[in-house]
């Protein structure tokens, strides 16, 4: 599919009106600010033709490859840009509100280039590979197993007379329809686990298109099956070299992306809001204003929407920050901190976006309703993104921290 070069146009102003000139400046302005704005415009033009079309954002998902958006964490002298874990949160919000699905199927390989940023040594040659635009998925999620995210895998990582074998069905594989290679989670004949690093073209694997939730449509988060896939000594890692580097404490990174993601859905649906009520053209007979965008009541329902957008990134930010100290400081406890942090986020963040993705509907009445403007994905993909890990359990967690002093789980989002 040929890539799309025309810039986005900013969103409709009217000419008159307070305010008017000052609303397309705070789009992505963290991006505006890093030289990135207009690549994120590029992104964001043909995503509502994208919903409609059923047309996955493989063009735009490569136009940010080679722009260098995967290895944007990574030092300079590793050929990124050397940005902070706060400013990739920034701009994950800002991309979402572009493209939800495009932020969201990036998060399995920024997660990899964080793992491997905090073991640089044995990792250089994938970030070498990332600085040049390479692509990771994961192979993680299994539905045989009695709970999500444990690590009794049936995945299998064999050794045999010819050297390793790979073989086994992952589930919920976010992103590797779009990945050149995939880290997969494996057990060895020991039972304990190894990780497989697996290019996508090798013979053995195949990638699924059968995602069918009720949104993020295009993340890819199908099936990824591997059938005796063989592997090189060095595209494996095996249970000992990983106990050898095991941090002290998992990082919370995922949870903190999804609730970017959330955050930048939030974003869309405000800025959504603004431009169904400018646009429209009646109102009813008993409104306060024949023309909508003077109404009181419209106008405090978009403000209310701009709110929960504000506070969503904010939140969302705040966690980052959480989190970057965490790292920086190296500990259990800080880490514990940050995991914690990130549960809170994403509680209220679920929340905020959960009201503005219906309240857009609010804002233009029963027009807004109609299937060709599409507004119901923002609720769709905001309410997929949030069925990971139920905010029923992060609150759990954090009373049982507050009251007896519990430390958060480890392991998959937390």
């Amino acid at each position: 599919m040929a890539s799309s070069t025309t810039e986005a146009p900013a969103r409709s102003v009217p000419a008159e009106g307070p305010g008017a000139a000052t609303t397309p400046g705070r789009r992505f302005a963290t991006a505006r600010r890093l030289g990135l704005a207009d690549l994120l415009q590029r992104v964001a033009e043909g995503e509502p033709e994208r919903e409609r079309t059923g047309r996955a954002p493989y063009d735009e998902v490569r136009l940010l490859a080679r722009s260098g958006w995967g290895a944007l964490r990574l030092p300079p002298r590793l050929g990124g840009r050397g940005l902070s874990l706060v400013e990739l949160v920034e701009l994950t919000v800002e991309l979402a509100e572009a493209d939800s699905n495009v932020a969201h199927l990036l998060r399995n390989h920024l997660l990899f280039v964080e793992g491997a940023l905090a073991d640089e040594a044995h990792h250089g040659r994938w970030l070498a590979e990332v600085a040049d635009g390479l692509l990771w998925g994961l192979g993680f999620g299994e539905t045989a197993m009695p709970r999500a995210g444990e690590r009794d895998f049936a995945t299998t990582l064999l050794l045999d007379e010819d050297g390793w074998v790979l073989d086994g069905t992952k589930h919920y594989s976010t992103g590797n329809l779009y990945a050149d290679r995939i880290h997969v989670l494996a057990t060895q004949a020991d039972g304990r686990v190894a990780h497989a690093m697996v290019p996508t073209d090798r013979s053995g694997v195949a990638r699924l298109d059968d995602w069918d939730g009720i949104g993020q449509r295009f993340t890819g988060s199908g099936t990824t099956r591997f059938r005796r896939v063989r592997l090189n000594a060095d595209e494996v890692v095996t249970a000992d070299q990983l106990e050898q580097r095991r941090p002290p404490r998992a990082t919370p990174f995922a949870q903190v992306y999804l609730t970017a993601v959330v955050a930048g859905i939030t974003a869309a649906a405000a800025a959504e809001a603004v431009d169904l009520v400018r646009g429209r053209r009646r109102n009813y007979f008993h409104g306060l204003h024949e023309v909508p965008r003077h109404d009181p009541l419209l106008q405090a329902t978009v403000g209310r929407l701009s709110a929960d957008a504000f506070a969503a990134r904010a939140t969302v930010v705040e966690a980052a920050r959480s989190l970057e100290r965490a790292l920086a400081a190296g500990g259990v406890p800080e880490m514990e901190a940050a995991s914690l942090d990130a549960a809170r986020a994403k509680v209220v963040v679920d929340e905020l976006a959960t009201r503005t993705t219906s309240g857009l509907l609010d804002a233009g009445s029963a027009s807004a309703v109609r299937a060709d403007l599409g507004l119901d994905r923002h609720w769709r993909n905001a309410r997929t993104v949030i069925a990971h890990n139920p905010a029923s359990y992060k609150l759990r967690v954090v009373g049982d921290h507050e009251l007896n002093g519990t430390p958060p789980p480890e392991g998959s989002f937390f």
